[in-house]
Formats: C-alpha cells, structure tokens, sequence
C-alpha cells in the first residue's frame, strides 16, 4: 500500500457496509459512516482483514466518479476494534464469528455493552450468562474469536508487505494462533513453510523487523532459497561455486561467510553434501542437494538396480518365435531397429526404446502388448499425463492410466497405496513419456515396481525435458543397468508427413520450414505443416485469431476450442501467453457465447432463472472475476499444480461447466466434474494459449505455435520440435522465418546438473556388475 503523500486528507468512522471485496489483492468498496456525516461515504482501495463494524482511520484523496459522485481513495489505514454498542453488535453480527449470527450478535451486545468483546476474548465462560448458550457453543465461539483474531493481527501486520490475505490465511491455517510470533520471531520460515511467499517477501518482512543482513537465519534462508532456485532450473544439485556465486548475489554479503554457513547446513542435515561429476564423469568438486531430492534419486537408483538385478517372473518367451508371431499378426514384417527393439525389452528387465515422430514405436509397443497378453502376463501402461495416457492407451490397445492413478495416492496419508512394501500387481510395466519425468514423481514410481517385473521406458530424448528437476530419461539412458535402443529411421507412413519430416529436419539443423506463405488467403489445406509469415506481433495475433475463428474450423471441421491448441514459448510480450488467451477467449468464447452455453445446460430452465431473479433480483451468473483473470462458462482452463485432494494434475486441461449462483467459485469438466472455491481459482489459468512445456505428453488434433524475435530469450531447437510433435493433423507455425531459423540454430541446451548417473553406477556395482 502507498505511503501517505503530504497532500492526503484524512477520514474516521464505522464501516457499515462492504460492497465488494476481491480476495486476492484485498481491493474493497465500501461504506464508511463517518461522525460529522449524515450520509455514509463511499471510501475504496486495499483494505485487508477488515470487517464490517470496525472503527477505520483512513488517509488518501477525494475524487469524484461522474455516476456514483464523492468517493474516498484510500492510502493508507488504521483499524480498531469497535467501542460503541452499534459496532459492536455490527461487527459480531457480520457473520465473522462462527457461531455468532444477527440474533445471538443483540442478545450478547444487550446484556454486556461495551464491554462485549472484552468478555468474549477474556472470561468467555461469562457467555453462559445468555439464553441459549450453553458450554459448547462458548467454547467454540471462544475459539473462533481467537482465531479471527490471529487472522486480524496477522493481516494489520502484513498490510504494508505486499502479502495478501489468501497468503495470511494460509500462514494462520499453517501457524495457528502463534503466527504473529513466528512471523516476528522467524520471518524467513515463511519463504520455506508457505506456498507462494518467496525469499524476497520474506528478507523484506525480516529487515524491517530488525533482523541484521549477516544474520544467519537470513543467510541460512538465502542459501536454501538459492537450492530450490536451482532445482527450479532443473538442477538435482548446486556445485559449491553455483551455489556461492548465486546466493552471494543474492544476499550481497562476503561469500566466506555464505561458505561458512553452507558447512553448517550440511552439518544441521539441511543440505546435502556429495562429490559431482559432469555428463563425461569429470569431476565438477564439491556439490549439494536438498535432503529430499537426494533420497528421490537415491532410491530411483536402487529400485532400478534392484530389478535389475532379480530373475524375471515373466513366463518363458522364446524371442524369435515371439518376434515372427507378433510380425505375422502386425501383417507386415518390421524393419531391423523395429525388431532389435522388440528384442531388447522382451530380454532386458529394465530397457528404454527412444526416437522421434514416425520411427516405429508405436509399431514397437503395440507388438510387445500383444506378445505379452498370449503369455497371460499381468501388464501396467502408464503415462505422466492423462493425455499421454489416452494416447498410450490408443496405441498399445489397452488401459493405460497416469501414474499418479496407477500409484493410487491416498489424500487421508497423503501418500501413495503402491510403494516399496505394497508393490504394483504386475509382471511388465511400460511408461510412456519418459522424457516428462522428475526426480520425485520417478522415486514413487520405481519404488512400487516388484523386483521380478520388467521395466520399458519409451520417451523421445529429443524433447524439452521434464518440467520438474531431474533428467531421468538422459540419465537412465548415459548409465546402467537399461539397455537403451535409439530409433532414428523414418518408416513409410511418416516420410510423406510434412509434420515429421520437418521435425527431424529440425533436429538435423535445417533452419528453412516446408511450405511458407504470406497471405491467409493462400494457404494449401491439403498440406500438415504451414508456415505463415508474420513479422510483428500485432499481425501475429490477428493472423492466429483468424485462423482459430474462421479458417481452422470450417476447413478442418473440428471444435476450435477443444481440438485447437495455440503453444507459445513465452508468457508475457505483446506475442505471449496473457495477452493471446485474452484475445482467444473474446473470438472463440464471448459473454453472447457463454450465456448461450448457459441456456442449453441441461440444468437450466426458465424456471430455474426466475426463482433466482426472484430471490437475488439478478440473473444466474455466467462469469467470474478473479484477480485480473474473468472465467466464463466454456472457457477452456488448465490446472497448474498438483492437487492430489481433488485428483487433477498440473497441465489438466478441462472447460468450465458452471459458475456458482453467489459467484463463490465454479465446476471444470475434466475426466469428471471438479469444483473450485474461489480461493482455488489461483490454481488454473486460461488455456486457449499454453505454454510449449505444458504440452509435453499431450498431442492435439491441430497446433498453431507463435514464433517471433521477441522470443529470442527462450528460442531453442528442442522447444520448437516438442511443439510441433504435439501434432495429430496439422500444424500451423505463425511468426518470422529468423526467428524459426534462430531456435533451430540453437542448439545449445542447459545442461542439468544431477547426480543420478553416479548413483545408478554405485548401486549396479553393490549388486555386482563391474
């Protein structure tokens, strides 16, 4: 909130009545009853925590809206418990108080007065004093009351920080009553304990408070903080000078000191300390993990080494009398890599079978199913994303699910069913999109695996990779035990795709696209791969909000909304994710279009809509507003983190369904129909426009990809081939042909730092290989 200006003016009074209230950034209206007024005065600005009845001090500027008249901008402001009776019973009846409504609200103000809540936060049991409450609802006011009242303290302290009240909700829900102390006591625990407070809110909460630049709690939490930043990045580890050359630019203090407290991290346990090696097994000296990701990878390596190593409980398959009746049912014979591949994961307990668009996996995994199921064996398939799963599904012929439903997560321990000690039921399992794979999601998997079962990861190496830490598949691949089969041949039903011929021309370094056209009115249908030249972003934008509107729909024949996917490399620029969902949302889902949907839901009827207008004196609503954010009925959205209480994943996409009648949240259709409280909404976004990570393991009927120099930051060969891979039909890449010719040119990809290759060669070596 803005400091006061020597030109701000002051108000006092009772707040009589809020207006409306955004929960994220605590903007309010309201009606504030001042003293020497007869009238309420409109005041509006951020005001968290408050409640209606409160006494408020404010200080900002008058202005005057020319339809609602003299309203009061708020800069800054005070809040006080209220003292009259009238506030009193105001405030108590506001509904704050569980167990407290308008009724119980006079009857406590009557018989105490003034002295109302003084008896509510001292001598609660005096309640019994009241008709009707008896020593439940006492105590559960009490606790109620102490508990607002933490939320209150916790609100008026952080106001001036930037932390908003869904942020001050969580530090209560995490802290309790003792949140206010732990905030003055250890501010920096914040930035480890609650979910999007960062280092930064945290050091500015602390050096406000007093806390010295050379503290150690300070240094202590800027090195952890640098940690998590480099697994952000990608990173399993942070090499002892990474992590001193960023938390020293971090905390700017002297790196012997920052050195002197990474020792005692290691010592405490909060650091790992290990010995790293390079992707060459050169030596890159002293290094650490976080404790967490260092058992993730060491148990990854161990369960791989450890079935590595166990005699397979698969019935005896004699492999060439396999690989002639799989090529016998295929009806056609398969070509040498097809057939060292089949050959390799019917023999190998663990094997990893990778290669691009068009080279025969498919081939492969439909030929390994079928083998297996003659043998009666007990087969898993799955995938890090329902759509990867589906697809697997598709390909092989049977069930395949994602992995966090094949492991069965159980919302009450917060833990998977399936682990070491309740291993899956299965002889073969197969993974589908490795590449897609962390650290941690990988540990759970492996884990469950049995010891006697067989392991096939399939993945394309080629592909950004995962967007949590790690680099599973390239390391699996660069160590033991996997016996690896690379496929890099085109087989006939892709060499006529300009889809797949174009991404390995990518992978070779061919910096010219296919067909490329500069006018829409040009385009050859009959072609899967386009190029459509647009050198700035405004034309950009307009180009692909014809082609989502008009072209694709009607020359394709498919929903735009649901079989259309725009992909674009970065989030923010004129040519960037925000702004390209705004557009795409107004051409493909107006408010017109939304209300229309509402009509046709089955649940609605006129009837329905007049008892609502009736009962509220408003029409069921089609929108809501959160943030800068408005969702509408339709809205195609994608959930971007994990919420294993309601089972949807990071990168589930879905479409909005419905929106709660009181705007208090709404339901996404995804696998099965999911609702939100508002105060969820912060887990999804629009997903007209999503970003090239965000489709990796899915694959849409039609992609249209922005590609412009304003991207430049980000333009890398493997963005642009994960891109256009995710492809069914047609492909559509709308942008400059140097910033195309720049991405493929770029081939120099950050290398992530793990330490999962040495493990894996310790483990297999504790097991005996040489």
């Amino acid at each position: 909130m803005p400091a006061p200006t020597q030109n701000d003016q002051s108000i006092t009074g009772v707040l009589e009545r809020i207006i409306y209230f955004n929960e994220e950034n605590a903007y309010c209206v309201a009606e504030l009853q001042v003293t020497d007024s007869v009238r309420p005065v409109t005041v509006l600005g951020a005001l968290p925590g408050v409640q209606c009845g409160e006494t408020l001090q404010l200080s900002g500027q008058w202005t005057r809206h020319p339809q609602h008249g003299d309203q009061f901008k708020i800069a800054q402001f005070k809040s006080q418990l209220p003292a009259s009776v009238h506030g009193i019973r105001k405030y108590l009846g506001s509904g704050l108080i569980h167990g407290i409504g308008k009724s119980y609200a006079k009857k406590i103000v009557d018989h105490f007065g003034a002295d109302t809540l003084k008896i509510i936060s001292e001598d609660s049991g005096r309640l019994h004093e009241i008709p009707g409450i008896g020593k439940q609802r006492a105590k559960s006011i009490k606790v109620a009351w102490d508990e607002q009242s933490a939320v209150r303290d916790v609100m008026m302290f952080l106001q001036t920080y930037g932390v908003t009240p869904s942020q001050c909700v969580r530090l209560v829900k995490k802290y309790g009553s003792g949140a206010k102390r732990i905030l003055q006591d250890e501010p920096y625990r914040l930035a480890q304990d609650i979910e999007r407070i960062g280092f930064k809110t945290a050091d500015k909460i602390a050096l406000n408070l007093g806390f010295p630049t050379n503290s150690k709690e300070r240094i202590d939490a800027g090195v952890l903080h640098t940690m998590r930043q480099l697994e952000d990045e990608g990173h399993t580890l942070g090499t002892e000078n990474m992590l001193l050359e960023q938390a020293t630019q971090l905390l700017s203090l002297d790196p012997k000191l920052i050195q002197t407290r990474i020792h005692a991290l290691d010592q405490a346990g909060s650091l790992f300390s290990i010995h790293a090696y390079d992707q060459n097994q050169e030596s890159l000296g002293p290094a650490y993990q976080l404790p967490t990701t260092a058992s993730a990878e060491k148990r990854i390596a161990d369960a791989i080494a450890r079935i590595a190593h166990t005699a397979s409980m698969l019935p005896e398959i004699k492999i060439d009398a396999a690989v002639d009746w799989a090529q016998s049912r295929a009806g056609f014979r398969f070509a040498e890599q097809q057939t060292v591949a089949l050959r390799n994961t019917l023999a190998a307990k663990v094997s990893i079978i990778t290669g691009g668009p068009g080279t025969g996996k498919t081939t492969i995994l439909r030929a390994v199913v079928d083998i297996l199921k003659a043998k009666r064996a007990r087969i898993q398939l799955a995938s890090p994303t329902g759509r990867a799963a589906q697809r697997l599904a598709e390909a092989s012929g049977t069930a395949a699910s994602t992995i966090h439903r094949l492991l069965k997560y159980d919302a009450a321990t917060r833990s998977f069913t399936h682990n070491e000690d309740n291993p899956l039921p299965c002889d073969f399992l197969i993974l589908d999109e490795t590449s897609m794979l962390d650290t941690r999601l990988a540990a759970s998997l492996v884990q469950a695996i049995p010891s006697g079962a067989h392991l096939l990861l399939v993945g394309d190496a080629d592909q950004l990779p995962s967007v949590g830490a790690g680099n599973i598949l390239g390391d699996l691949m660069a160590a033991p035990p996997a016996k690896v089969t690379r496929l890099n041949i085109i087989y006939r039903q892709g060499k006529e795709s300009g889809i797949v011929t174009t991404a390995h021309a990518i992978l070779q370094g061919e910096t010219h696209p296919g067909m490329t056209y500069r006018s829409l009115r040009n385009l050859d249908p009959s072609q899967d791969f386009t190029f459509i030249e647009a050198e700035q972003p405004e034309q950009c934008i307009q180009a692909i909000k014809y082609l989502a509107k008009e072209y694709i729909p009607k020359t394709h024949n498919i929903d735009p909304i649901r079989d259309l996917q725009v992909m674009s490399p970065m989030h923010r620029g004129s040519g960037g994710i925000t702004v390209l969902n705004t557009e795409l949302q107004e051409v493909l889902n107006p408010r017109r279009k939304a209300e229309s949907r509402l009509r046709s839901d089955p649940d609605y009827t006129p009837a329905t809509q007049t008892h609502f207008r009736e009962k509220t004196r408003k029409p069921l609503p089609v929108e809501i507003e959160y943030g800068s954010s408005i969702f509408r009925i339709g809205d195609k959205v994608i959930q971007t983190r994990n919420n294993y209480d309601k089972n949807v994943f990071n990168g589930d996409t879905g479409i909005i369904c419905s929106i709660a009648a009181d705007r208090s949240g709404l339901s996404i259709e995804f696998d099965q129909r999911i609702e939100y409280t508002k105060g969820e909404l912060s887990e999804i976004q629009h997903a007209y426009t999503i970003s090239i990570h965000k489709s990796q393991g899915s694959e849409y009927p039609v992609v249209v990809i922005p590609l412009l120099k304003q991207h430049f930051l980000l333009l890398q060969r493997n963005l642009v081939y994960t891109a256009i891979t995710r492809a069914r039909r047609k492909v559509y890449i709308v942008g400059s042909l140097d910033a195309y010719a720049m991405a493929v040119k770029n081939n120099e990809q950050q290398v992530r730092r793990t330490h999962l290759q040495t493990r894996l060669r310790m483990a297999c070596q504790a097991n005996g290989d040489s």
